[in-house]
């Protein structure tokens, strides 16, 4: 069994802080009977049913012994609150040095010019969602690499927030017949290591639905799109799902409120709403003025306008507010049609006094400014100096 203690535990050291185990029959299941499938607006997950994940958080019988809960797990939904930062801006600095470190090899120069040509050469590159894949990937592979796990789990598959897809598998022979495209190998562990990257078609998943599927999240589709931990409220974003298969995973999967048969998957029971009827209306209303400031060309609409790409789903304009880059390292540059989308998540008080995204985190996320990280350099670069 892979245990889901070993996951939490080896993604916490990264940031990652938040790991839910899930059956992606219930997301499917979920998707299909909203209609999504059959409009194409979402495609179905794999189903391998055969439970690989062992939750030792709580036993049968509520303490923590350990034994294989009622409900059968073949995924993990990874996402992370504000604990990412620090470790993302550690993790900055590191490549700024590296980066110096070769231009030093090549060239020498000036020391004060090769810093300064590292940090642009980092800030503008996209560096978070980098740092999202390069450390959940070497996490899942040293994981699943593993001597007490590798002859259990034959691959592993990611589905990334933003539509990538890859599959990984520690099978030789795999390479051979999978059918995702390119393949690499890592010499660096003991077992035949490959990934299979799809990079002709993107496969967009609900991260949303993902979440409320697992019954940790409740989920306001109807409303405000917003999706609330009881916990942690609306500070929290999610970064991929990893569905993992045993060469002998069954596909074949029943849907279910009993678990009377191997081949049942029991639905876990629902969040229910943690937000007031008060919260609710005002969130409601910031939703409606946020969507009309983006439909309207109201405001500077220099990051492009949700009235533009009307025609796509809901989670399809979230990867596009994603990818957007503007100015931003102080309130008043944000543009005013971003602003009412972080009022929106600063509406809800649950997790608000104790979770919330200290400023520079809350800004990055929703501008890509490259200059926040400019300051977050600087700011770790004097605490350094002053440790000296």
């Amino acid at each position: 069994m892979l245990l889901l203690r070993s996951i939490k535990q080896k993604l916490q050291t990264s940031g990652f802080d938040l790991c839910h185990p899930i059956h992606t029959a219930w997301y499917n299941h979920m998707i299909q009977s909203e209609g999504l499938v059959e409009s194409s607006a979402l495609k179905l997950l794999p189903e391998p049913s055969l439970s690989i994940i062992q939750s030792d958080e709580v036993g049968c019988d509520g303490d923590s012994s350990g034994c294989v809960l009622p409900s059968s797990y073949n995924a993990v939904l990874i996402g992370n609150t504000k604990a990412v930062w620090p470790s993302f801006i550690d993790w900055l600095a590191m490549k700024v040095e590296e980066k110096k470190g070769r231009q030093d090899s090549v060239s020498g120069g000036n020391i004060s010019t090769q810093h300064e040509t590292a940090v642009e050469n980092v800030i503008n590159s996209n560096p978070f969602d980098t740092y999202c894949e390069e450390s959940l990937s070497q996490s899942l592979q040293e994981l699943c690499c593993g001597e007490d796990v590798s002859k259990k789990i034959a691959s592993y598959e990611l589905f990334w927030s933003n539509g990538k897809r890859q599959k990984f598998s520690t099978n030789s022979a795999a390479a051979q017949h999978d059918e995702h495209g390119d393949v690499s190998r890592n010499n660096e562990t003991k077992q035949q290591y490959h990934c299979f990257d799809n990079k002709q078609n993107s496969f967009l998943v609900s991260m949303q639905r993902i979440a409320s599927a697992s019954g940790q999240y409740w989920h306001d589709e109807e409303n405000t799109k917003l999706c609330v931990h009881p916990v942690h409220g609306t500070w929290m974003a999610f970064r991929a799902l990893v569905i993992f298969e045993t060469e002998h995973s069954d596909l074949n999967v029943n849907i279910s409120g009993s678990s009377s048969s191997n081949n049942t998957v029991p639905l876990p029971s629902p969040c229910p709403c943690p937000l007031s009827e008060e919260e609710m209306t005002e969130a409601k209303k910031i939703f409606d003025y946020a969507l009309e400031m983006n439909t309207s060309g109201q405001g500077n609409n220099n990051i492009g306008s949700y009235g533009t790409q009307s025609n796509k789903t809901w989670d399809e304009l979230c990867t596009y507010l994603h990818n957007q880059v503007c100015k931003g390292s102080d309130w008043d540059e944000v543009p005013e049609s971003m602003k009412p989308w972080i009022e929106l998540r600063n509406a809800i008080s649950v997790g608000r006094s104790d979770w919330k995204y200290d400023e520079p985190q809350l800004l990055y996320h929703y501008t890509k400014d490259p200059n926040i990280l400019r300051r977050e350099l600087e700011r770790v670069q004097c605490i350094e100096n002053e440790s000296k």
